[in-house]
């Protein structure tokens, strides 16, 4: 009973989070543009069913994660927690941000990020929910290759973030992958070019590598050699 009243903590609290971060970023949305992306005005104009789904997504991926670290090796299990919350942070604030000053200052992205319209494709999420769950996934990846493999940190996550996250993007097509591609900037030598993708990815690899150090390559509490 211990077991299955603490998984249902945690699908309750998926839930709630998951409701939560959908009213928050339908209020955020400025009004001129909720008619134009065909958001409701008011909470109250979200179907029932949307607000189900939502907390089933929230509550499935809460109970996913709680079962995957009780049956997941102590360091396997500290790496993906970590590797999931740097790399999320990752994503807000370094990758967006990086995206935010690139379309503002040097007009190289048609996308300003921190964008909080619906992302067709991806359940109708908010873009920035959708790119820092995508973030946090990415994020869970790295932690596993710097935990089992003996590469320099800070490199292979600018070489992760610059090659995987374009895969994301659209670059390099997935035979399996049943989503669409994210408003990430691709790898090409086309407009914006590369250099864009190595900025706002391969910055988004070189922080959350770098947020990792503390919080998952020191795992057994050791200090850094």
């Amino acid at each position: 009973m211990t077991l299955l009243g603490s998984l249902l903590r945690v699908a309750a609290g998926g839930a709630l989070l998951a409701v939560i971060l959908l009213a928050v970023a339908r209020l955020g949305v400025p009004p001129g543009m909720r008619g134009q992306a065909g958001i409701p005005d008011t909470l109250l104009a979200i179907g029932l069913d949307r607000w189900r789904d939502i907390a089933l997504l929230g509550a499935a991926i809460a109970l996913g994660t709680s079962l995957l670290n009780r049956l997941l090796p102590e360091d396997t299990a500290r790496a993906l927690r970590g590797g999931f919350w740097t790399g999320l942070i990752a994503m807000v604030f370094i990758q967006q941000g990086a995206t935010f000053l690139l379309h503002h200052l040097f007009h190289a992205l048609p996308d300003q990020g921190y964008s909080l319209l619906p992302l067709p494709g991806w359940w109708h999420m908010p873009q920035l929910v959708a790119l820092a769950l995508a973030g946090g996934i990415a994020g869970a990846v790295l932690s596993l290759l710097l935990l089992w493999l003996p590469v320099p940190d800070l490199l292979a996550g600018l070489a992760f973030g610059t090659f995987g996250l374009a895969l994301l993007a659209g670059g390099v097509p997935l035979p399996a992958w049943p989503l669409p591609p994210l408003p990430l900037p691709p790898l090409t030598a086309e407009n914006p070019g590369w250099w864009a993708n190595l900025t706002v990815n391969g910055g988004w690899g070189l922080g959350a590598a770098l947020l990792m150090r503390p919080l998952v390559l020191r795992s057994d509490g050791s200090e850094p050699e």
